[in-house]
């Protein structure tokens, strides 16, 4: 696709199709991919053909990942497995990072050698903002040198500050749902005793020990 501005790039326009993600992935990896797909074909109106890849990390659990094709798919991977690149510099640490020309890029020597086989030669990576102890990141690869100018930057700054939104809301969707399938568990996980107990203790409103004895 050739480099182009749309006639009317709204953000509301972004808003509104991030929040159909939301309502419409079946669960966080799910919403990465749908996210990550998205986010390509909008940058690609400003830096033509684009991939594009997200990573959640939490302190739970191990780290959920989206891409908008196999190539972004394999490069998350290749963060992920060494905590070493670009999307891991933005998440944790700077919160971006732009590589004009990879050809002459000395940093993190494992994830550039696996981009130059993906024929990558640009990136932009951005921190998604969340909540408390879990950090996201989103990266843009390019197949061209300088691939990301100044109103493809624009956009995505836009396209993740949205994101991050949508992100957020999805996550704590996610809470919620673990913490309703602990509860379960823990309900399996309990004898007739200390069920039949349960409901004494409620029934006469006293405490574990006299209802107990």
């Amino acid at each position: 696709m050739a480099a182009r501005a749309p006639l009317n790039y709204e953000t509301a326009e972004i808003t509104r199709h991030i929040q159909d993600l939301v309502l419409n992935s079946a669960d966080l990896s799910g919403f990465l991919e749908n996210l990550s797909v998205f986010c390509a074909d909008e940058l690609a109106w400003f830096s033509g053909d684009v991939s594009c890849g997200i990573t959640v990390l939490r302190p739970s659990g191990a780290p959920v990942m989206g891409g908008s094709d196999e190539r972004s798919r394999s490069l998350e991977d290749e963060q992920i497995r060494d905590r070493e690149g670009p999307e891991v510099i933005a998440s944790l640490e700077v919160g971006i990072v732009s590589v004009t020309d990879l050809r002459s890029e000395e940093r993190w020597p494992s994830f550039v050698e696996a981009a130059r086989r993906e024929k990558v030669l640009s990136l932009l990576a951005l921190r998604l903002h969340l909540e408390g102890q879990a950090s996201a990141g989103m990266i843009f690869y390019s197949s061209r040198p300088h691939g990301f100018g100044r109103d493809a930057m624009a956009a995505a700054h836009a396209l993740a500050a949205e994101a991050s939104k949508g992100l957020r809301l999805v996550l704590r969707i996610v809470s919620l749902q673990e913490t309703e399938e602990n509860l379960r568990a823990a309900m399996a996980s309990r004898t007739p005793t200390d069920l039949a107990l349960g409901v004494t203790i409620g029934q006469e409103r006293c405490s574990y020990a006299p209802c107990s004895s």
